[in-house]
């Protein structure tokens, strides 16, 4: 996993200005341009793929942002879900506000 990925998902985690940015997107394009950008203010350098693929493994994600800090209630009902991401290309995710379908029914 890309250690960028890491570091700024320990900030997200923690942040609820920051978590409520990420919320704000409609589609999964527009999560990870938002993702990106935010990432590029705190002087982290992020991709598209980058993304996509901490999203798609969202429990290693969660347990290396996590270190010995029990994980939130979110981070568990997304694993649980089986993940972020609800078919990348349709355009279809589990946002950061939460269980929610974007593009299509959840």
């Amino acid at each position: 996993m890309n250690t960028n990925v890491v570091e700024f998902y320990k900030k997200v985690r923690t942040d609820q200005n920051l978590i409520e940015a990420l919320s704000e997107g409609k589609t999964t394009e527009e999560f990870i341009k938002t993702a990106v950008d935010k990432a590029a203010e705190m002087g982290i350098t992020l991709q598209q793929d980058d993304i996509v693929a901490a999203c798609g493994n969202f429990a290693e994600l969660c347990k290396l942002a996590a270190n010995d800090d029990e994980l939130t209630e979110f981070e568990l009902e997304m694993i649980s879900a089986g993940g972020f991401f609800n078919g990348y290309e349709s355009g279809n995710y589990y946002g950061p506000s939460g269980l929610t379908g974007i593009g299509g029914e959840v």
